[in-house]
């Protein structure tokens, strides 16, 4: 979780850099493409915020299980001993393993999560790479068009057309570079946020499910119990 919280840092880190690269394109050419990719920063909040809640339930959840739901699903199973209530028995071992089953939950949808991002690690770090090979790009072109405008009033006016038609052209190749460096960083949002986000919220609702229909922890199986008692 830590890698894969570095990784999403990075990535917005990278995003911001770009987005301010691309502003600074003489023209609005680049601007719709440079707002799209400052928006971003919503996406890697919300991944961001999902990988610091899994390492929270983590402690949470062992912690409440071993320390309220384990406990008291024993002292149902010592209950049972004396007064020989069959609902307490079933209570306890339904208690009991419901904390067991909460408790490997997250573990288990983290692990599951951690193996589609080993698979697509390479991918997302090269998206940070290709973003800074453009910037990079990018930059230079400006710099060069900069350096075109300073000398533009020592041209001679026949190669005015020429120049102008050199700064289309860079600013033109500079915008296709932003195309391809929003188009990385949206796919490998895309896979962050089913690796940090979908992943683990599938498997715990399968988990939930499995409850359900084993134990029948629901309204019915509740009133059940309290109407045996």
């Amino acid at each position: 979780m830590d890698d894969k919280k570095a990784t999403v840092i990075k990535l917005a880190s990278t995003t911001a850099a770009s987005s301010t690269a691309l502003s600074l394109i003489p023209g609005d050419a680049a601007m719709p493409i440079a707002n799209e990719i400052a928006e971003l920063a919503t996406y890697f909040i919300v991944i961001l915020g999902s990988i610091l809640l899994e390492k929270i339930l983590i402690a949470v959840v062992g912690y409440v299980s071993f320390t309220f739901i384990i406990p008291f699903s024993c002292l149902l199973g010592i209950f049972y001993l004396y007064i020989k209530k069959e609902v307490l028995r079933n209570l306890a071992i339904k208690l009991a393993i419901f904390g067991i089953i909460i408790f490997i939950a997250i573990p288990i949808s983290i692990q599951v999560s951690d193996l589609i991002y080993d698979s697509y690690q390479a991918s997302i770090e090269q998206t940070v790479e290709i973003a800074n090979q453009n910037k990079e790009y990018i930059e230079e072109k400006k710099k060069d068009l900069s350096e075109k405008d300073q000398n533009w009033m020592g041209k001679i006016e026949d190669y005015l057309s020429d120049l102008t038609s050199k700064i289309g052209i860079d600013i033109s190749e500079m915008v296709k570079k932003g195309e391809d460096t929003l188009t990385t960083f949206l796919e490998a949002v895309a896979v962050l946020i089913i690796i940090s986000c979908v992943i683990p919220i599938v498997v715990i609702l399968i988990f939930a499910w499995i409850i359900k229909i084993l134990f029948s922890f629901d309204s019915n199986g509740v009133s059940t119990i309290l109407g045996k008692r």
